[in-house]
């Protein structure tokens, strides 16, 4: 009897919310390679997550990986870009500076090591792709322009990919998360959190490891006929033409 091959996943941004949720439903079925600037955590690691420190804004992201991947005998069946950074500002308020960065880090860092790890897939003739957006993408908010833009760029680069590389059996999707407990919205101001988790019907913020499932079932082979998709993990906002849900 043959034994199914291990799948491999290389995980952008695992030491976030929600990178380590998707390492830790995904690495008792995979090999995993987190890739992450400041290292992974002891949980990651004693579960047998390889700690890939690379930056992904740096120039050379993409094809470090792939050297690590190829020294490492794996191949790269799937790609999850889960890095992401967020500021809240008017447009006004924003330094050039952070702006490129939050461009480098939502948007151009996964593009470039897509670029570098596509050639791969496409040749196997496999592969799934898995960007995390974010439904600010589609939802106009006040101090929300930059991180939607790079979002919204994330969006149309996706479509446009699954078509091009569909026919290669490689394929391409996003999971756009509402608000999500984690540092990142930690830092918010209480009464900012409250009133994003107001304007969902279910009234709260998504667990990492709810986000995380849809990630997972996109990277892996029982999505098999899903593409090209913007799939909504948002506990129903976008859903919502009243913000305020009626009661």
């Amino acid at each position: 009897m043959t034994e199914t091959p291990i799948r491999t996943g290389v995980i952008l941004g695992a030491s976030g919310a929600i990178g380590e949720a998707v390492c830790r439903q995904l690495a008792p079925d995979w090999n995993l390679a987190g890739v992450s600037r400041r290292g992974l955590s002891d949980e990651l690691l004693g579960i047998g997550v390889a700690d890939l420190r690379v930056d992904i804004t740096e120039p050379d992201a993409g094809h470090r990986i792939e050297a690590w991947l190829d020294a490492a005998g794996w191949s790269c069946d799937a790609l999850v870009a889960t890095s992401g950074v967020h500021e809240v500002a008017l447009l006004t308020e924003y330094e050039m500076e952070s702006i490129e960065a939050m461009l480098a880090v939502n948007f151009l860092g996964p593009l470039a090591v897509t670029r570098a790890l596509l050639p791969a897939m496409l040749s196997r003739r496999q592969g799934s792709i898995v960007w995390v957006g974010s439904v600010r993408a589609d939802l106009g908010d006040p101090g929300q322009v930059v991180y939607a833009a790079t979002k919204g760029a994330m969006n149309s680069a996706a479509r446009s990919l699954a078509r091009e590389v569909g026919r290669r059996k490689v394929r391409v999707n996003i999971v756009s998360p509402g608000v999500v407990t984690s540092a990142m919205t930690d830092a918010l101001a209480h009464s900012w959190q409250e009133s994003l988790t107001k304007r969902n019907p279910l009234g709260r913020m998504a667990d990492p490891e709810e986000v995380a499932a849809v990630i997972c079932w996109l990277a892996g082979p029982e999505s098999s006929y899903v593409t090209g998709a913007i799939v909504n993990v948002d506990c129903g906002e976008s859903a919502a033409v009243l913000k305020t849900p009626v009661v």
